[in-house]
C-alpha cells in the first residue's frame, strides 16, 4: 500500500497526486478527465473517462470448435458476459448452413445484429444501450412472464387446451431472452461502476443478489414450460378425474401466491413477506403427497399417472424456487451496513 498526502490549495480545495505508472498505463495526459465515485464504505473509486463505457470484443475461430452447437454456445456466453463485439472467423469459407444458424442467434440474444459479413467471417455487434434497461424492471418483467406461464400451463391441463400448452412453451423462449439480457446487465454492472449506477445497482453485493434471482426466475420459467410439455403428452389419454384436477388446481394456487409474494418481497425488501412465503413450502409438500396418493389410487393408465406425477413435481419445484427467491430477498435486505 502506498500512502500519499493531501495538498491544500487556494479556494479550499484539496489535491492528491496520482501514481505515474497508473497515469501512463491508461495513456492519460494533462487536462484529461478522471471520474470520481464515492463507494458506500466511503472510499473513492477513480476511473479514466475513456474507460466508462469501453466496449469489449472476442474472436472465435471456427476451427477451434467441434461443431456449430458449441460455437453457438460460446457466442451466447460471450454475449451474457457483456462483450459488445463477437467475431467468428475461418481460414476458409464458412459453410452456408453454419452461417444461417449463427445468424439465427439474433432471435435469442436481444440487441445483437450482424455488423459485417464476409465469406470467411461474421461480426456480431451488440447495439443495445445498457442504460436503457434497469435491472429492477427486467426482474419485474421476467417475473410477470413466469406467473402467467404457470397460470396458463395449469389452465391448459384443467381445460384440456393443447393449443394453449403449445403457446406456453413458445412464450417461455421469450422469457429466456429476458433472462439472458438480465445476466448480461449484471455482468456489465459488476465490471463497470458507471453502468452499475445507470442500471440501478449500488454495489457488488447487490449484483450477486440480482444474478441469483435471475437464475431462480429462469428455473420457474423452465418448470412451467415443463408442465405444458407434459400436458401435450397427455393428449389422447383417458379423462382425468375431477378430484385430481381439483387437487392440482389447489396446489397451483398456493404455488402461484408464493411466486408472486416472494418477488414482491425481493423488490420491496419485505422480510415478513419473504418469511411468510417460506412457511408455505410445508403446505405444498403436504398437498403434493395428497395429490400423488390420489394419482396412484385413481389413475389406472400408467403413462397418464406418470405424466400427472411429473406435473405435481414441477409445481413443487416451482414452490422450491420461490423459496430460493425469498432467500434472495433476505440476502438483499439484510446486507450489513458499512
Amino acid at each position: 500500500m502506498e500512502v500519499r498526502r493531501l495538498q491544500h490549495i487556494k479556494g479550499g480545495s484539496f489535491t492528491l497526486s496520482l501514481p505515474r505508472n497508473w497515469v501512463g498505463k491508461h495513456s492519460l495526459h494533462r487536462g484529461d478527465g478522471v471520474s470520481v465515485f464515492e463507494e458506500e464504505d466511503g472510499s473513492l473509486r477513480l476511473s479514466p473517462l475513456n474507460m466508462e463505457h469501453k466496449g469489449t470484443e472476442a474472436v472465435l475461430a471456427v476451427a477451434d470448435f467441434a461443431g456449430v452447437r458449441s460455437l453457438e454456445y460460446c457466442v451466447g456466453t460471450y454475449y451474457i458476459q457483456g462483450v459488445n463485439r463477437i467475431r467468428v472467423t475461418s481460414k476458409k469459407t464458412i459453410p452456408a448452413d453454419m452461417k444461417k444458424r449463427l445468424k439465427l442467434l439474433r432471435m435469442n440474444l436481444p440487441g445483437v445484429e450482424v455488423a459485417e459479413e464476409r465469406a470467411d467471417a461474421i461480426d456480431f455487434h451488440v447495439i443495445i444501450d445498457p442504460a436503457a434497461f434497469q435491472l429492477k424492471d427486467l426482474i419485474e418483467k421476467t417475473s410477470s412472464f413466469s406467473l402467467h406461464l404457470q397460470e396458463d400451463a395449469v389452465k391448459s391441463l384443467l381445460e384440456k387446451d393443447f393449443q394453449l400448452a403449445d403457446e406456453v412453451i413458445e412464450r417461455s423462449k421469450e422469457a429466456l431472452r429476458h433472462y439472458r439480457m438480465t445476466i448480461r446487465q449484471v455482468a456489465l454492472a459488476s465490471s463497470n461502476r458507471a453502468i452499475a449506477r445507470e442500471v440501478g445497482v449500488r454495489n457488488c453485493r447487490e449484483c450477486v443478489t440480482y444474478a441469483l434471482i435471475a437464475r431462480d426466475l429462469n428455473r420457474l420459467v423452465y418448470h412451467s414450460s415443463s408442465i405444458a410439455t407434459h400436458v401435450l403428452l397427455l393428449k389422447g389419454k383417458a379423462k382425468i378425474s375431477s378430484e385430481i384436477l381439483g387437487l392440482i388446481q389447489d396446489i397451483s394456487t398456493v404455488v402461484y401466491t408464493m411466486q408472486m409474494d416472494t418477488i414482491q418481497a425481493f423488490l420491496k425488501k419485505d422480510i415478513k413477506l419473504a418469511i411468510t412465503s417460506i412457511g408455505k413450502m410445508q403446505d405444498v409438500r403436504r398437498m403434493e403427497k395428497v395429490l400423488l396418493t390420489a394419482i396412484m389410487k385413481i389413475v389406472k393408465d400408467a403413462n397418464l399417472a406418470v405424466g400427472l406425477s411429473h406435473i405435481a413435481r414441477d409445481l413443487r419445484r416451482i414452490a422450491g424456487y420461490a423459496v430460493a427467491i425469498a432467500d434472495d430477498a433476505m440476502n438483499r435486505t439484510l446486507a450489513p451496513t458499512p
